[in-house]
């Protein structure tokens, strides 16, 4: 078990968990981001091909 809010109703006992939040948005400055923020992934053409050759016919 990992802590978890003590308001957290879905746990088995008080302030224990294992609920995980991740906040992927992306912050401005006035949030106090101040780095420039990362270009996009590529993907390389070699994995694009063994995607496409997985599941390419899926859809």
């Amino acid at each position: 078990m990992k802590p978890a809010d003590v308001l957290d109703h879905a746990t088995s006992e008080i302030a224990s968990g294992s609920k995980l939040g991740i906040d992927a948005t992306k912050k401005i400055p006035g949030e106090g981001f101040k780095r420039p923020w990362p270009p996009n992934i590529q993907m390389d053409a070699a994995v694009k091909a063994k995607v496409e050759k997985l599941f390419g016919g899926i859809a």
